[in-house]
């Protein structure tokens, strides 16, 4: 589900002065799209610019984000933020102060969607932060000190939402609802951080954690009917090109996001926080930090057992049979449903659940009598593979 067909180009034009675009213009540049499928992109974004990189600031005393009592900045970005009219959607801009040792930090905050890109289903692209930018100044809440330029290096990110969108058939749509079931049962935390949902706005899908509480170990992430997400807005949907309304018809298209919130996660995955540099993360690389994200939600966790040393003759046995499951490549996952099945009683489970991890540690924690087993499963596999056993 998450290959990855090749690397996204991204190719800036000649930055442009500001020019209004209307609905017809709008419609024209969207109709040259289309859905660049298994490719990650920008969702959308907070971007951070030190204040000192503009010349004035004429952002409204009312939206400067900042809690009167706490002074700490307001998690309700949205509602406390200046709204500004932008391509048929919104950019919200505030200004954000912050008290730490008696110093007074001030930052601009602007965060937009990919909905406010000609090229909407490509994500964000650095023409658009361009353009972003100059619009604002041309409305006289930003003067820049700077060139453009000089202004979009000085860009930070948090709450970078980065997506991918997957082409199903509709006929894949029970299939997912039962795969997502079964992940509601592989999940590692608590039940009610899993949610499960199949409703007319977003379709089927689920999601894990908060966004706005995520952290590292506890990751939000999403999977989703965007087909179906797209075709209940009306007032977008009907602005793209006949093409799109075709494929978003026909096709069963399922998005999969998920969410670096603060610079520890740009730290732990060896990526900038730097706008510039973000848009110079490989496929490859947004890939890689996906499956991560997949894995703190869904990998089993393997618990330590006090002693594995000592293994029954039967243990020995299942250990050949589990060491053979992972070199046929089957997933820790799947081996370990053979041993931990949902409808057990709770005490049969915990058993199971602890002869697993003691067999998983004895076949796959490196020691020398791990070797001697690999040696005897190898041996083993040549001879029954020989006489026809397999």
């Amino acid at each position: 589900m998450l290959s990855v067909k090749g690397i996204v180009f991204l190719k800036i034009k000649n930055l442009p002065e500001f020019a209004a675009h209307n609905d017809r213009l709008f419609k024209i540049n969207m109709a040259k799209l289309v859905i660049p499928y298994n490719n990650y992109n920008i969702d959308s974004a907070k971007f951070y610019i030190d204040a000192d990189v503009f010349s004035r600031i004429s952002i409204p005393n009312n939206f400067l984000l900042i809690d009167n009592d706490t002074g700490l900045v307001l998690n309700e970005f949205k509602k406390n933020s200046l709204e500004i009219p932008y391509k048929n959607h919104k950019i919200y801009l505030a200004l954000v102060t912050k008290q730490l040792r008696q110093v007074e930090y001030k930052k601009i905050l602007i965060y937009f969607c990919a909905k406010i890109s000609d090229d909407y289903f490509s994500g964000i692209t650095m023409q658009d932060v361009f353009n972003v930018l100059e619009h604002i100044q041309s409305l006289g809440y930003l003067e820049f000190g700077k060139s453009t330029n000089e202004v979009f290096k000085a860009i930070y990110v948090k709450d970078l939402d980065i997506k991918m969108d997957i082409k199903l058939s509709y006929s894949d749509l029970d299939k997912i609802k039962e795969y997502n079931k079964s992940l509601a049962h592989r999940f590692n935390g608590t039940k009610d951080n899993f949610h499960l949902f199949n409703n007319q706005k977003q379709g089927v899908g689920i999601y894990t954690y908060e966004r706005t509480k995520a952290t590292i170990t506890k990751p939000f992430l999403k999977f989703y009917d965007k087909s179906s997400e797209m075709k209940s807005n009306y007032g977008f949907f009907k602005l793209l090109p006949n093409e799109i309304k075709k494929e978003l018809n026909e096709n069963f298209v399922y998005r999969f996001e998920f969410t670096l919130k603060e610079k520890s996660f740009f730290d732990k995955y060896e990526i900038s926080n730097r706008l510039e540099e973000v848009f110079e993360v490989t496929q490859c690389k947004w890939q890689a930090i996906g499956i991560e994200f997949l894995k703190y939600n869904f990998q089993p966790k393997i618990n330590a057992p006090r002693d594995s040393s000592k293994l029954t003759p039967n243990e020995k046995t299942l250990s050949l049979s589990f060491l053979k499951d992972i070199n046929r490549g089957d997933t820790i996952y799947q081996i370990r449903a053979l041993y931990v099945r949902p409808d057990d009683d709770k005490q049969t489970r915990h058993r199971m659940k602890c002869l697993f991890e003691k067999i998983y540690h004895y076949c796959c924690v490196q020691t020398e009598k791990t070797t001697q087993l690999m040696t005897s499963y190898d041996n083993i596999y040549h001879w029954d593979k020989y006489f026809g056993l397999i």
